[in-house]
């Protein structure tokens, strides 16, 4: 069993994020001019998830609409995802339309993140149920709950990274490593994956709220260009944090299955 070291983890996943941005854009220049319109679009003429601004719930056609846009989004996702485990773990770089792969590889990792998502989900709901019946019991019963949904919290976020490191494996095109054998190559690491969550969570943050910020300040304006621009910077973060969420899984990846150290 490897122990991770948090540190190092994170300040290398950073160094190869801040190294290679340039690059990383050259890879997934292609994907983000298709899927930036789709976004900006359905997001101008209501086609969200969200509740409109009157209270209203989305109509069944623009839930439908939105689902398509995620799932494309999702899908442009893995794709450079894909791209990028190889360009790091390879040193393979795809030149032209090779930067819009829709292979086999890419249908897998799409197929995979949405399993484990739903795993993660499925295992949830057990914990979710059990940490009702002290909430049934009112406020008392709520300081008993806490502590479930902590410590559910807490062993999703870093089931999610133990499951994760399978999704390098499937973009080399390995068929012999599956999520048994990341759940098993990653065992005793529960503490320091969710911690490592922790520091990941805190750079989002520290950038989404200066991201809003500005978002803000070009929505006031009431312009549409401005509205366009301000969105068109929520894609561009979003890309950032899939690079570096991408890189900190092809980290673990390198540590734990091909035994490299930081």
């Amino acid at each position: 069993m490897r122990t991770l070291p948090v540190g190092a983890a994170f300040g290398h996943m950073l160094r190869s994020t801040t190294n290679n941005l340039g690059f990383a854009w050259q890879l997934s220049w292609p994907w983000i001019l298709l899927i930036a319109p789709a976004n900006i679009l359905a997001t101008l003429y209501g086609f969200t998830l969200e509740p409109r601004a009157d209270g209203s719930v989305p109509e069944g056609k623009a839930i439908a609409i939105a689902l398509l846009v995620a799932a494309l989004t999702l899908f442009a996702f893995a794709s450079i995802a894909v791209s990028w485990h190889r360009y790091v773990l390879l040193d393979e770089v795809p030149r032209g339309w090779a930067r819009l792969r829709a292979d086999n590889t890419v249908w897998r990792y799409f197929g995979n993140t949405l399993l484990i998502m739903l795993l993660l989900v499925a295992g949830m709901v057990p914990a979710v149920l059990l940490a009702a019946i002290p909430l049934a019991m009112g406020d008392a019963g709520a300081i008993l709950a806490v502590p479930i949904y902590c410590a559910t919290v807490i062993y999703g976020i870093a089931a999610f990274y133990r499951l994760s490191v399978k999704l390098p494996a499937v973009a080399l095109e390995r068929v012999d490593f599956g999520l048994k054998d990341a759940w098993s190559i990653t065992q005793g690491n529960t503490w320091r994956l969710f911690g490592l969550a922790l520091l990941f969570a805190l750079c989002v943050l520290v950038v989404a709220l200066l991201l809003a910020g500005v978002v803000y300040m070009l929505e006031r304006t009431g312009l549409t260009f401005a509205l366009m621009l301000g969105l068109s910077l929520q894609i561009v973060f979003n890309w950032i944090f899939t690079i570096m969420g991408v890189t900190l899984l092809t980290s673990l990846y390198g540590f734990f299955v091909e035994k490299r150290d930081f």
